[in-house]
């Protein structure tokens, strides 16, 4: 996640290690050299790691430090991580590396806080190193910014003590169905839940029919007929949802076996398997009916940039490389069950054999990385208040949107201006 300088005098023994320890990091992949300085230095990362994801990340980075004791990786933990970033990096300060998710690549690269490393990093090593999105998810503008991590989407998961894996739907209209004759069956419970107010938990169903928020260079398509038929598709489960479902009543409905089914992301299932002990299969999201199409959600990708403050951008890369290499990604997974963004690590039985991340990682494959155009904060907001508006019945589907519409182009007006 991370880079640094070639050296000059050691340069000949850094490529030895390279060639004959994997681990090291580095890598022939048509790029320049790099590998670690030879001088005592120390490279800053900024995150928000915390609990058991902060000591897996952190043995991976105390392992590189072994292999290279001149080099010191100081991990600061933050909160509003991008905004802290990018005050202190307008004042020269700061971290070196900033890890964070894809969808704040743009406004970043676009105010120069984090900077290409393509000399270090080449589009070819990026392209065959990690899975498609998370590989899309660090290139803006044709420019690779550092590395992705790891990767996470939605999914179904459902309680096997209330239903069974034939029972989940494979189409939208089965879905529909399935909440429908669920709730007929069981008054007072519901067949599937999840945040129908929520942009993010919703984008499988626009983009699934083939709509969009917004487009890299800005385009709003809120209110394309694509999107008006997944907005319909959303309200046309108000009759068997709550009048009220965020994401903590969804989460509720779903440990209290109130719910059989529930859409949510790999950070839930510890909560829902351990905490909740509960049985947990996995569907996948369905197809959309009449289009064939799979519903599509968001890729979310946890990544590593180099800012601009960086000094030694080799070494961060080196840094970067030894992180995300097979073997690190799969020690890190054991005790994070993420989705590694390492296409040789997804591949491992060590993911392929663990159920839940199994599931997770088939869906991302269908999904598309969450926009990291700085236009996509203009529409986090227009989309969800449109959706509000739907679900509570105060306006139709197509008044929602079209507002959000305006909302939407009114805001990237304001970022290009």
């Amino acid at each position: 996640m991370l880079s640094k300088r070639v050296i000059t005098s050691f340069l000949s023994l850094a490529m030895l290690c390279a060639l004959l320890i994997s681990a090291c990091g580095g890598n022939a992949d048509g790029a320049k050299s790099s590998g670690p300085s030879n001088q005592p230095e120390t490279i800053t990362i900024w995150h928000s790691w915390q609990g058991d994801y902060l000591n897996a990340k952190k043995a991976i980075f105390d392992a590189y430090h072994k292999q290279h004791p001149n080099i010191t990786i100081k991990l600061v933990q933050q909160d509003q991580l991008v905004d802290k970033s990018i005050t202190a990096l307008k004042g020269g300060k700061g971290p070196d590396i900033i890890a964070w998710t894809d969808d704040s690549l743009g406004q970043l690269a676009a105010s120069h806080m984090v900077v290409p490393m393509d000399q270090y990093l080449s589009s070819d090593y990026i392209k065959s190193t990690f899975t498609p999105a998370a590989a899309k998810a660090v290139t803006y503008n044709g420019k690779i910014y550092g590395v992705p991590e790891t990767t996470e989407a939605i999914t179904i998961m459902y309680n096997k003590q209330l239903v069974k894996d034939t029972d989940m739907p494979r189409t939208t209209d089965d879905m529909l169905n399935f909440a429908k004759t669920y709730q007929q069956k069981n008054p007072g419970k519901y067949g599937i839940v999840w945040p129908t107010e929520d942009a993010y938990f919703n984008a499988p169903w626009f983009y699934g029919f083939g709509g969009n928020y917004v487009t890299e260079d800005g385009n709003v398509g809120v209110n394309s007929s694509r999107s008006l038929q997944a907005a319909q598709f959303i309200s046309s489960f108000r009759p068997y949802m709550p009048k009220q479902i965020s994401y903590d009543i969804a989460s509720s409905l779903f440990t209290e076996g109130k719910a059989a089914a529930i859409i949510n992301g790999p950070w839930s299932y510890a909560d829902y398997a351990t905490k909740s002990k509960m049985d947990i299969g996995f569907a996948q999201l369905p197809t959309i009916s009449g289009l064939n199409t799979p519903a599509t959600p968001f890729v979310g990708v946890k990544s590593l940039w180099m800012t601009k403050i960086a000094k030694d951008p080799a070494t961060v890369a080196d840094i970067m490389k030894f992180y995300t290499n097979k073997d690190n990604q799969l020690s890190m997974i054991k005790a994070t069950s993420e989705i590694p963004a390492n296409a040789a690590a997804a591949s491992d039985k060590a993911v392929t054999d663990n159920a839940a991340i199994a599931a997770y990682a088939t869906q991302v494959k269908v999904g598309v990385p969450m926009p990291n155009t700085p236009y996509m904060s203009a529409l986090w907001k227009p989309v969800q208040d449109a959706l509000t508006a739907v679900w509570s019945g105060s306006q139709s589907v197509n008044a929602a949107f079209n507002a959000a519409q305006k909302a939407g182009e009114q805001g990237v007006k304001g970022i290009n201006s």
